[in-house]
């Protein structure tokens, strides 16, 4: 009797040290992560909620942190760009990309640091946004301001650059897409939009007849840095992990991005 006691006491015991802290220390952690469910050429592709089977270059970059960082595993998701910032700030989703930084989103979530300022080092891309006219449109942009404020310009809604233009004065109608900010613009309803250059000399490409005559016009408005943010509770629970991950989103970038992008630049024409 007291030796199957002991037996089953050993199994018992054998069974606790399976499923022992150190061991669930080492379980697969999911980073569930959400982009934009509108095209930002080559970044990420298709307007849908649906992750592609071609997502787009900054997607596949962030898909291979499970390569890079030990028992990480990522989660995609894809909703309207403002309610992918709403749903960082409430910690639905653990990240979000591509985030430029402005100083109103540390309150929503977090980005990769050093020094006391945010860390460009680690950067998922760099990308730029332009102003785009009708061909007979005259705006006075000399790369720092406008030489008349009395014009309207079209912007995507929970676009960065949206504080941009108020911060320079001119009144900016926000509207769902950058696709629609150029139908807004074909239909003479504002007299520029600014975009993302890479989204829309893509969206140009690809609708020549539906968008004709469009101008871009240079030098850019701004060129920003973009980021993988994390939620705040993300960051709180897994302080060493988090900088893992940003450091290696700096080297990905560093040696995979331009590679990424190739084909979809390549079938883009």
């Amino acid at each position: 009797m007291k030796a199957c006691l002991h037996a089953g006491l050993t199994l018992a015991l054998s069974i606790l040290l399976l499923w022992s802290p150190a061991r669930i220390g080492h379980a697969e952690t999911v980073l569930h992560v959400a982009y934009e469910d509108k095209t930002q050429f080559p970044y990420y592709m298709g307007d849908t909620q649906e992750v592609l089977e071609k997502p787009g270059a900054a997607v596949e970059l962030v898909k291979l942190l499970e390569e890079r960082v030990p028992d990480l595993r990522i989660k995609f998701s894809r909703y309207p760009w403002k309610r992918c910032l709403a749903m960082l700030e409430t910690g639905q989703v653990d990240g979000i990309f591509n985030a430029s930084y402005n100083a109103a989103r540390t309150r929503i979530g977090e980005y990769p640091w050093r020094d006391g300022q945010v860390d460009p080092t680690r950067r998922l891309t760099t990308i730029s946004y332009n102003l785009y006219v009708l061909p007979d449109t005259e705006l006075g942009w000399s790369g720092k301001a406008f030489e008349d404020t009395d014009l309207s310009v079209g912007a995507p809604l929970g676009y960065s650059i949206v504080n941009d233009l108020e911060n320079l004065g001119v009144s900016v109608i926000k509207v769902r897409s950058s696709r629609q900010s150029l139908q807004l613009l074909t239909a003479r309803r504002v007299h520029a939009v600014a975009l993302q250059s890479v989204t829309a000399d893509f969206l140009l490409r690809q609708n020549a007849r539906q968008l004709p005559g469009i101008v871009r016009i240079d030098p850019p408005l701004k060129t920003k840095p973009y980021y993988l943010m994390l939620s705040r509770e993300f960051k709180a629970a897994n302080p060493e992990l988090a900088e893992h991950i940003w450091n290696a989103i700096g080297e990905l970038r560093e040696e995979k991005l331009e590679a990424l992008a190739q084909p979809y630049l390549s079938e883009s024409g």
